[in-house]
């Protein structure tokens, strides 16, 4: 039986390659993998809502899916917002009843942001931005005050990785999340111990909500901060071939 194909979505400001070195290791075990360039990120200037993003996400798994293949997705950070309001009609339990084949049969969400419908990022954490975030009015756009702090801390190369960022269109921090694809398809939650972002309790509690609401949501720890395959790769590798449905 083909093994699914896995689809990286990079959290806020985040480059696509920095998935690439265990895309690499999971194409070696048989996946083939892609990453999502988010247009908030790479044309950040220009993007005036969450639509290009969202967009971004269904051209990836939609290209997969109708060539039959079954889709993981792996969903960091902010990519939790559009990857859970991109998948309607693309999980394969829809199209399975739709007579087509392939679709989304699992999301994988490290340290990601699951939102209600209708709530942006934002809006989730009270109407206030966290006191890191540093705007751009003029651009509008927001980077972090320190990401090698916040997010690479424990890293191999971890400045290298910081000085990779991007700035990120300010919209889409404010932009709500038109679904829920994690009540429909079932998740597991990958919590990142030692999260200097978005902090271990804040993750619990976000992963709580979506289970009280009726999601099908697995976690398991990791003891990492905000990018854990780049600080433990094998272990991260690991926990996404489980996801797969391999057996350790």
């Amino acid at each position: 039986m083909a093994k699914p194909t896995i689809v990286f979505a990079p959290g806020a400001w985040y480059p696509p390659t920095v998935f690439d070195g265990i895309s690499k290791t999971l194409h070696e075990h048989g996946y083939n993998c892609h990453t999502i360039a988010f247009p908030s990120i790479q044309q950040a200037t220009a993007v005036q809502d969450l639509q290009p993003d969202i967009a971004a996400v269904r051209t990836v798994v939609e290209q997969e899916a109708d060539a039959g293949r079954e889709v993981i997705i792996v969903s960091h950070s902010w990519s939790g917002l559009p990857v859970n309001s991109a998948l309607d009609g693309l999980e394969r339990i829809d199209r399975e009843a739709a007579g087509q084949k392939g679709g989304v049969v699992k999301l994988v969400f490290i340290s990601a942001f699951i939102p209600q419908v209708g709530e942006s990022l934002i809006s989730a954490f009270g109407g206030t931005p966290p006191p890191w975030y540093v705007r751009d009015e003029e651009n509008g756009t927001v980077t972090a005050s320190d990401p090698f702090a916040l997010f690479f801390h424990d890293a191999p190369d971890g400045r290298e990785w910081a000085s990779t960022l991007r700035p990120h269109a300010w919209i889409t921090k404010n932009s709500p999340a038109t679904s829920a694809a994690y009540m429909k398809i079932p998740s597991s939650y990958l919590l990142c111990v030692d999260d200097f972002a978005i902090p271990l309790a804040v993750q619990q509690l976000m992963v709580d909500r979506a289970q009280r609401q009726g999601a099908s949501i697995e976690t398991e720890k990791i003891n990492a901060g905000h990018s854990p395959w780049l600080a433990l790769p094998d272990q991260v590798v690991a926990y996404i071939r489980k996801q797969a449905g391999e057996q350790a």
